[in-house]
C-alpha cells in the first residue's frame, strides 16, 4: 500500500513538474511579444535595431551554450558541435528566421501584443496547412470547418473599428507567422532541432548585423532602458527554443498543437500587467473563435492524402 502511494505521489509529482515547466516555457515565447512592444514603444527603439540586436544576442548565447556544451554535438558525429550545427542548418530556414524577427519587430511597432501574437500563430497555421496540401496532405472536412471559424474570428478581429489593429502592421505579423512557418519546415528533418536552431540563428547574425548598421543610420536613438528589453528577448528567443526542445518529445502531437493555442493568452495577460494594454470584447469573441477553430482542426489525426 505504501509503495502504491509514493509511485502515485512521484507520478504527480513528474507531471506537476512537466506542467510548471511547460507553462514556463510559454510565458517565455509570450515574453517576446512584451520585450518587443516594450522596447518599440516604451523605449523609442526602431524595429531595424531591435532586429538586429536580437538577432546577434541570440546567436551569441547559442554560441557560449554550444561552447560549454550545454547544446551538444550529435552522437553519430565527429564531436564537433559546430559543424553539426552548421551542417543540420540552413540558409533557407536561417531567411526564414530573419523575415520571422523583421517583420515581428516591423508589425509591432503600432500593434498591442495580444493581437499581434494571434494574427502570428493563425498565419503559422495557413502557413503549416498549405505546405501539407502542396504536398498531398489534405484536412478533412471537420478540420476545414474549424478552419473557416478560425478565419471568421481572424476577420472579425481585423475589420474595420475602433479597436482593429492596423491593417499594414497585421499584414507585417501575417508575414512574420508564413515566415516562422519556412523556418520550421526547413528544419522538420533535422537530426537535432537546438543544432538547427543554432546554426539557423548563427547565419541569420550576417543579415542581423546589416540591420544593426541600417538602425544606427536611419533610426534615433532609443532610451537606454530599450538595450535591456532587446538583450531579454534575445535570450528568451534562445532560451526558450531550447526549453521547448526539451519538453516536445513528452507530449504527442496534438497536445503540443493544443498547449501552443495558450500563447496568445498568456500574451494578452502579460500585455494587461506589464504594458497596461487594454484587452477588449472584440478581441474576446476573436480569441474564442480563432483558438476554437484552430482546436476543431488539429483535434483529429484523420486526414486525407491524395496521390
Amino acid at each position: 500500500m505504501c509503495q502504491t502511494l509514493a509511485q502515485l505521489f512521484k507520478e504527480i509529482c513528474k507531471t506537476m513538474y512537466l506542467a510548471c515547466l511547460t507553462i514556463f516555457c510559454l510565458s517565455i515565447f509570450a515574453g517576446n511579444s512584451i520585450f518587443c512592444r516594450a522596447a518599440l514603444v516604451a523605449c523609442d527603439m526602431g524595429p531595424l535595431q531591435y532586429t538586429g540586436v536580437r538577432a546577434l544576442s541570440a546567436a551569441l548565447i547559442l554560441a557560449i551554450l554550444c561552447g560549454i556544451k550545454v547544446i551538444k554535438p550529435l552522437p553519430q558525429g565527429e564531436g564537433n558541435v559546430w559543424r553539426d550545427a552548421w551542417q543540420q542548418s540552413s540558409w533557407t530556414g536561417a531567411l526564414g528566421l530573419f523575415m520571422y524577427m523583421v517583420c515581428f519587430s516591423t508589425g509591432y511597432v503600432a500593434m498591442p501584443s495580444a493581437p499581434g501574437t494571434l494574427i502570428l500563430n493563425m498565419s503559422v497555421q495557413v502557413c503549416m496547412i498549405g505546405w501539407g496540401i502542396l504536398h498531398g496532405v489534405y484536412p478533412n472536412k471537420k478540420q476545414y470547418i474549424g478552419y473557416a471559424i478560425a478565419t471568421a474570428g481572424l476577420i472579425l478581429l481585423l475589420s474595420p473599428g475602433l479597436t482593429a489593429p492596423p491593417l499594414l502592421h497585421s499584414l507585417f505579423m501575417a508575414g512574420s507567422g508564413f515566415a516562422w512557418g519556412v523556418f520550421t519546415v526547413a528544419g522538420k528533418d533535422a537530426k537535432s532541432a537546438a543544432l538547427a536552431t543554432a546554426g539557423c540563428f548563427w547565419r541569420a547574425a550576417l543579415p542581423g548585423l546589416f540591420c544593426v548598421i541600417a538602425g544606427f543610420v536611419f533610426e534615433a536613438q532609443p532610451q537606454s532602458m530599450a538595450w535591456i528589453f532587446v538583450l531579454a528577448g534575445g535570450l528568451a528567443s534562445s532560451l526558450g527554443y531550447i526549453l521547448w526542445y526539451a519538453i516536445v518529445p513528452r507530449y504527442t502531437l496534438i497536445n503540443l498543437s493544443i498547449i501552443q493555442l495558450a500563447i496568445p493568452v498568456i500574451t494578452a495577460i502579460q500585455g494587461f500587467i506589464f504594458l497596461e494594454e487594454e484587452v477588449t470584447v472584440r478581441f474576446v469573441i476573436s480569441t474564442c473563435l480563432i483558438l476554437g477553430g484552430i482546436y476543431q482542426t488539429i483535434r483529429t489525426n484523420h486526414i486525407h492524402i491524395r496521390k
